[in-house]
């Protein structure tokens, strides 16, 4: 069963290569202007920062921030994860619902996260994005789950294995916004469910 609903699409996984240059980009942008390891720098292009995002109503900042990035370690490192995932989801479900899932595990990762450091009285500088990667594996998971083939039920216990193990380290780094990360995970996973539903009940509609 072929979950895009254009088949001439082709391969090339587009939105993930245009997410991967606007990240670059803004790498690019924050070290030519200062420091991305720099925290009051990350600040003012639009990294999170719970005081600024809630008393200084800059809302923007919960988009901003999962396309920043601390260091060109943290940068490639995110790239690479999502050019490996683009690659097998954008191609499975097409660009417009890719586009979605992305951005809107985006976001409720960048909301959890700032429930999460507000709750425990902390003001982080957070960016990075990890949070919306973390979506995609969600939605991935999701799919083998609904979508569960004869010849992928075995791959089913290794994703779920290494999501826990990836979550598990996060959680050991105190440098790492793991509440990101599960705010990412959980929305992408839920998004994905939705497109599943609101696909089949499409097909249906054309049956009719």
């Amino acid at each position: 069963m072929k979950l895009a609903e254009d088949e001439k699409q082709g391969k090339i996984p587009v939105f993930t290569f245009i997410v991967v240059a606007v990240n670059v980009l803004a790498y690019a942008v924050s070290e030519i202007y200062g420091s991305s390891l720099d925290s009051e720098h990350m600040i003012r292009m639009g990294a999170m920062y719970e005081p600024a995002f809630v008393e200084g109503q800059e809302y923007y900042r919960i988009i901003t921030s999962f396309f920043l990035h601390f260091g060109a370690e943290h940068l490639v490192n995110n790239m690479i994860s999502l050019i490996v995932l683009g690659f097998a989801l954008e191609h499975a479900i097409g660009k417009g619902w890719f586009g979605l899932i992305y951005l809107g595990a985006g976001l409720f990762s960048g909301a959890v996260s700032v429930w999460y450091h507000i709750s425990e009285g902390q003001q982080v500088v957070s960016c990075g994005a990890s949070g919306a990667i973390y979506g995609l594996m969600g939605a991935l998971l999701a799919l083998l789950l609904i979508y569960n083939r004869r010849n992928l039920r075995r791959e089913i216990p290794r994703f779920s294995l290494y999501i826990l193990i990836s979550l598990y380290s996060g959680a050991q780094d105190p440098g790492i916004d793991n509440a990101a990360h599960v705010g990412g995970f959980i929305g992408g996973f839920i998004l994905c469910i939705i497109m599943c539903i609101v696909k089949r009940f499409q097909r249906k509609e054309r049956n009719w």
